[in-house]
């Protein structure tokens, strides 16, 4: 049964918007133009359940479109309402170029609160719906139906600085469906041309091994500059796996350009807001180590659930095979070992991380804070080895960090001491494999060290790894058994 809720106020903005709309059509669809509103509010109403902001996109227009004044609306549905109504309202200057006039609504969009940038997502994708609609029939055919000088790559930029606009809406499934019909309509975004930034907008937030994170003194992006010894391409696969990971639905933040400093290269993302590694909240709150741990599973499980796109992608069975090829501590006979048992791994297509461990999930459960992104908490970073294969090569990943006994590394990177993070690894691996008994983890654990051997074996070729690793890899396969 449903549930009681009070909707005078979006009732009688339906009402009055299904009156001020009365027999117009929406151009060249044949409908009346009610039904976008309608739809405006429905895509709204998957964001947020507040009425005035419903009743706004209901109405969002009819000051633009109809007879109706702003004073009009003001007094029958009062400040808020008609404000979050008339951010949404274009400009009313005359004769302003097609671009200067589009660039006004999109900073405006820009400079807008959330509850107005809801609003505008509710129109936008409607409006995107149905050119991705109209695109798969009549083609190219399209674009002469719009006012724009430029045809579609005025479009294409208009709808594009939109996305950028609305960046703060990019944890909602709206957002997420505009992104995926703007790419199918104009295809994928281009991040192949670094784009200058401007160092004095943006200041340091943190400091990795390879690279220094600093977010935009607008609060919206942030951006990851590798160091300079960091080839660029390093930059460039992370910002297009990034792009990928994103249109497959798998929770991270929206990347956005390939960036350089003119020194160093990188990536930039929407600001996820609050936010804090599962590595970083357990170090500051280990009461909370069981539960990350637990959360940390359910998200693994579902990214290895999901099947990947593996046109897109690079087989991590593949990658292993190369970078055992590389590897200095082998002779011929244990290299021969270690590919054979590489390919004599089960061949699955599920989603990889590649780097998979509590370092690299943000969450936006902060100290009671409320996330700012709508029902999603948790999210995946450092996209730069996102493959696909068997999920025991990306287990191995987090099986090594639990073996090794570099107790000073493991501050640094994960900001835990090594007996905290094998009791999450303990907490994680019998969630991930619904383990019972001591033998049984026993059992899966051995299973996984050949795996955790592989990324060492890739950590070396990034710099030597210690002899208490060229060891572990030596055991871990049986190349000293006689």
């Amino acid at each position: 049964m449903n549930q009681p809720l009070d909707t005078r106020i979006f009732d009688r903005a339906a009402e009055f918007a299904i009156k001020a709309h009365g027999g117009t059509e929406r151009r060249g669809k044949g409908f009346p133009y009610i039904i976008h509103p309608m739809e405006a509010a429905a895509i709204a109403a998957t964001i947020t359940n507040d009425q005035e902001i419903l009743a706004a996109a209901v109405l969002h227009d009819v000051v633009e479109d109809t007879e109706v004044t702003a004073d009009e609306l003001r007094k029958l549905f009062g400040d808020r309402v008609t404000d979050l109504v008339l951010h949404e309202t274009g400009p009313r200057e005359k004769g302003l170029p097609w671009r200067t006039k589009k660039q006004v609504q999109i900073d405006q969009i820009r400079m807008a609160d959330r509850d107005s940038k809801i609003v505008a997502m509710g129109d936008k994708l409607s409006n995107m719906r149905a050119i991705a609609s109209d695109y798969r029939r009549v083609g190219n055919n399209l674009w002469s139906r719009f006012h724009a000088p430029g045809g579609k790559e005025d479009i294409e930029w208009y709808y594009r600085g939109l996305a950028e606009a609305l960046m703060e809406l990019a944890g909602t499934f709206a957002y997420q469906e505009f992104i995926t019909l703007l790419d199918q309509t104009f295809g994928s975004f281009d991040c192949s041309t670094p784009h200058l930034v401007n160092m004095d907008d943006y200041e340091e937030s943190g400091a990795g091994f390879y690279a220094t994170s600093y977010n935009h003194r607008d609060g919206v992006t942030m951006i990851k500059l590798y160091n300079e010894t960091v080839d660029k391409n390093v930059a460039l696969e992370e910002i297009r796996n990034a792009h990928n990971v994103y249109k497959m639905h798998i929770p991270c933040p929206l990347p956005g350009r390939f960036v350089t400093d003119g020194r160093r290269y990188g990536a930039e993302f929407d600001r996820i807001k609050p936010k804090m590694s599962f590595a970083r909240l357990v170090s500051m709150h280990p009461e909370k180590a069981d539960e990350v741990a637990h959360r940390f599973a359910r998200l693994c499980r579902q990214l290895h659930a999901t099947r990947c796109d593996t046109t897109l992608f690079e087989s991590e069975k593949e990658h292993a095979l190369a970078e055992i090829a590389r590897y200095p501590f082998f002779n011929d006979q244990d290299r021969k070992r270690v590919c054979d048992f590489v390919r004599h791994v089960p061949d699955e297509c599920s989603c990889l991380h590649g780097d998979m461990h509590i370092g690299n999930v943000i969450t936006t459960a902060v100290d009671g804070q409320e996330s700012t992104l709508g029902i999603q908490e948790d999210f995946w970073i450092d996209l730069g080895d996102f493959r696909w294969g068997n999920a025991m090569f990306d287990l191995g990943m987090f099986r090594m960090i639990s073996v090794d006994e570099d107790e000073e590394l493991m501050r640094n990177l994960y900001h835990l001491d090594i007996a905290s993070l094998r009791h999450i690894w303990d907490v994680f691996i019998c969630d991930y494999y619904d383990i019972k008994s001591a033998s049984f983890k026993a059992e899966i654990e051995a299973m996984l060290d050949p795996f955790a051997a592989l990324k060492m074996i890739h950590l070396n070729g990034i710099q030597p790894i210690p002899e208490a690793l060229q060891r572990f890899v030596r055991r871990a396969f049986n190349l000293d058994k006689s």
